[in-house]
Formats: C-alpha cells, structure tokens, sequence
C-alpha cells in the first residue's frame, strides 16, 4: 500500500495519505485535516534502505546491528 506525504499550501501542515493503488494518489483529491484547504501538494520523499556494510548488517538509519 503506497503511502505519500502531502503539505498544506495554505497553512503549511505536512500529512501522509495511504492508497490502495499509487495511480490513486495523483486522482484523489485531498483536503488538509488541519484547515480543510484542498490545496495540498505531493511532496517528494526519500526513503531509507538498510543492506550489508563490511559484512555487517545495516538496519539503514546510520546503526549497526550485530
């Protein structure tokens, strides 16, 4: 389930929105829970991805677990 984050042009609040497809989530139209303006953009966000460093398994946020 893709799940996106949105910002408010008119107040500013950042929010996620779930979707059950990602095709949905440029149809929707969204309103902010904060002030009900439906000016709300898609912002662009990165995600982090955890892998092996030096034979050491990375949980992807800067950490090491052993």
């Amino acid at each position: 389930m893709p799940i996106f984050e949105y910002r408010c042009e008119d107040c500013g609040h950042r929010f996620d929105a779930f979707f059950r497809r990602a095709e949905d989530a440029d149809s929707e139209q969204l309103e902010c829970a904060k002030c009900g303006s439906k000016q709300v953009k898609k912002m662009f966000s990165v995600i982090g991805i955890g892998g092996m460093s030096n034979g050491v398994l990375s949980d992807g946020c800067g950490t090491t677990s052993t």
